[in-house]
This record gives structure tokens, C-alpha cells and sequence, in this order.
């Protein structure tokens, strides 16, 4: 913003050109600059107000309002400083030079200030006058269109900005989100690329990309470039494992998903919880790797809860080991009449019915149809069964 003051301070013209002014009405301005000199802005602007409120010329009250929009600026008052200089292009009496500048000043006040659409009218008058800043007129346009909600207009200037600038990051950020927002997902994706490439250490930018490409359905080259960056440890590995996990899981790698998980573990990139230990175990039994999954729910401490050993009871049974399957779930203590304990029971009653006892697989289903959770399917694979219950 401090760029803004200098070249509008800059803009102040001809107040020693008394020839063009009244002697009272010059002696008054430069009174009231010398207030200004001296940061005593309230007197000054008492004298300033008069001056435009009185029978002055318009080339007098064009002076004075430049001094007020001078120390609006000065006191941060940027919308009270637009509206002195709107007074000042309304006149229209200093020269057509002097009222450019002016212009120029405002569009920059107008974009400092959000009121986009004001600055991107002025922005391109100017830049079909010749404006001498074309330059920053259009970088004043990338902005006010970007920041408007009209990026597929501020695109090209957006463009002409990173051509011309030698710090192009920020830049480059700013075509990149406006080709997301625009829906032009293929130039988003190009500039992401060149932009892992320069820029190579922000890890922003290559999870943008992967985000990119399972926005875009790509889910090869997410995947391929998640593991890149995972493994060289351009990312953070804490932060983006189980990120990788999900993506290897919604391509059905699952004995990969696995073994990030148990890599994660063992080098304590991952927390030891029952979170992690859920998704090791899913992950698992996804890829029925029943090799790994059962010492898991046999030995660990976070194998303990009643949903994990109604997983290892349901493994032995889809396995065919009914006795073990038995042995699991009628071991362990569940809550009782909870959801668990609706489905252990069926199992247990399933297990009974492959091992001939009918009797065991009868009680156990009438137990279960006596579950809030398990009765209805309990009662019908009574009837299917034909057991009555």
C-alpha cells in the first residue's frame, strides 16, 4: 500500500503554477500543504474543505481535493482518498496528463480497496488511452479479474504479468488456482507440472498435482506420483502415509496398502493405536492375507476388542476352521446384547450347523434372535436352516 501513496503523491501538479489559481486561493493551499508538512492534518483539512465548498473555479477545488486525497492516504483513509479523487476526474480541469495519473492512482486505490469492478473499468480505459504503464495495468487487471470471481479473464493477464515479472512464484499460484476455478483442469495440470519442477521442494505443489489428477480421474498417475514423492521424502511421510494408504486402497492394492501401514508402524511414522491397527488389519484382510492377519488378532494387545476378534472369529469360519471359529468367539467376552454379540452368536451357530451339531446351532441362533441387532437375520437363517425358533 505504501507503493500506492508514493506514485499518487506523485500525482500532485502545478500548485506553484499560481499564475493558473487566484493569489488567495494559492496561499491558502500552500498553507494548508505546510500543515500537512507538519502532520497537523485537521487545520489543514479545515482549510481544504472550505476551499472546495466555496465559489472557487474548478481548477481551484481540483488542487484541494488532491491535498485532501493526499492526507486521506496519509492516514490510511484509502476510500475517503477514492472519493476526492472521483471529485477531481469529475471536474476534469487539470490537464488531460495530470487526469490520467489521477486515474491511474484511483484503479490502484480501487483494487487495494476490493472494489474490483471499479478498478478493472478504469484499468482498461486506461489501457486503451496508452497509459504509459501498460505493465501495471495489466497486472492490476490479473488481480482485480482474479480476485472478482473472473478467472478465465484474468488468465491472459495473468500471463503477461509472470512474462514480465522477475519473482513469477506467487504468480504462477495465482494461474494455476485460475484454471482450477475456471474448470480448465489440463492447464491447471500443465502448470502444476512446471511447477514441481521449479519450484521442486514445495511440497504443496506436488499434492496439488495429486489431488489434481484423482480430481481428473487419473488415479494411475496420482498414485505413481504420490509414491515418488513419498519415498524421495519430498513430502512429509507422517503427514501423507495413510493419504498413499487410501489412494492404494480406492486402486485395490491392498497387499501395498499393507505393507506402508506395517512399514509405518515398525519406523513409527505412525502412531501404535487401535486407529491404525483397524487399518492395517483391514487392509489385510482385503488382500486375504489371512497369513498375516491372524497373528495380528491372535497376539496383539489392540486385538483385544470385541470387533476385532468377531474378525478373527468370521476369518477361521470363511476359512473353514468352524472349531476355531467357535473356540474364538465363544472365549472372548463380549458386551452383552451388543451389536457384536448379536453377530458372534451366528457365527458361533454357523460354525455348529458345518460341525453337525444341531443342537449348539439352534441355541445359538435362538440367543441371536433375542439381539435388537441380529433377530431379523437371525430368525431367517432359522428358516432356512429349518429350525424353529
Amino acid at each position: 500500500m505504501k507503493k500506492i501513496v508514493a506514485l499518487i503523491l506523485m500525482c500532485i501538479v502545478c500548485l506553484n503554477a499560481k499564475q493558473t489559481i487566484s493569489q488567495g486561493v494559492y496561499k491558502q493551499l500552500q498553507k494548508a500543504n505546510k500543515l500537512m508538512e507538519e502532520k497537523k492534518h485537521k487545520e489543514a483539512r479545515t482549510i481544504l474543505n472550505t476551499l472546495v465548498k466555496g465559489e472557487q473555479t474548478a481548477l481551484e477545488k481540483s488542487y484541494a481535493y488532491q491535498s485532501l486525497a493526499n492526507i486521506a492516504l496519509k492516514e490510511d483513509k484509502y476510500k475517503l482518498a477514492a472519493k476526492s479523487y472521483e471529485k477531481v476526474v469529475k471536474l476534469n480541469s487539470l490537464e488531460k496528463e495530470d487526469i490520467i495519473k489521477i486515474k491511474y492512482s484511483l484503479s490502484q486505490i480501487y483494487l487495494s480497496e476490493s472494489m474490483y469492478k471499479k478498478s478493472i473499468l478504469l484499468s482498461q480505459e486506461l489501457l486503451k488511452s496508452g497509459f504509459e504503464k501498460q505493465n501495471h495495468l495489466k497486472e492490476n487487471l490479473a488481480l482485480a479479474y482474479f480476485h472478482d470471481g473472473q478467472y478465465k479473464k484474468s488468465i491472459p493477464y495473468i500471463k503477461e504479468t509472470i512474462a514480465k515479472k522477475k519473482k513469477k512464484e506467487n504468480w504462477y499460484r495465482m494461474l494455476y488456482s485460475a484454471y482450477v476455478e475456471s474448470k480448465n483442469y489440463k492447464s491447471a495440470i500443465s502448470t502444476l507440472k512446471f511447477m514441481v519442477q521449479k519450484y521442486s521442494k514445495n511440497e504443496t505443489y506436488w499434492m496439488q498435482l495429486v489431488s489434481l489428477y484423482q480430481t481428473t480421474k487419473q488415479y494411475k498417475k496420482s498414485l505413481a506420483t504420490l509414491e515418488l514423492i513419498y519415498e524421495n521424502k519430498v513430502v512429509s511421510q507422517k503427514k501423507n502415509i495413510l493419504y498413499l494408504v487410501n489412494i492404494l486402497v480406492q486402486n485395490e492394492i491392498y497387499n501395498k496398502a499393507a505393507l506402508f501401514v506395517e512399514e509405518g508402524l515398525t519406523k513409527g511414522i505412525l502412531e501404535k493405536n487401535d486407529k491404525h491397527f483397524e487399518i492395517l488389519v483391514s487392509t489385510l484382510l482385503n488382500a486375504k492375507n489371512y497369513k498375516k492377519a491372524i497373528p495380528l488378532l491372535t497376539k496383539s494387545s489392540f486385538a483385544k476388542k470385541d470387533k476385532f476378534q468377531l474378525m478373527l472369529g468370521n476369518i477361521y469360519y470363511n476359512k473353514g476352521k468352524y472349531k476355531s471359529a467357535v473356540d474364538t468367539l465363544k472365549n472372548h467376552k463380549f458386551r452383552k446384547n451388543s451389536k457384536y454379540d448379536g453377530q458372534r452368536c451366528t457365527i458361533i451357530a454357523l460354525s455348529f450347523y458345518e460341525l453337525d451339531n444341531k443342537k449348539s446351532s439352534k441355541k445359538y441362533l435362538q440367543i441371536a434372535s433375542k439381539n435388537k441387532y441380529e433377530k431379523k437375520r437371525a430368525k431367517s437363517l432359522a428358516r432356512s436352516l429349518g429350525y424353529k425358533i
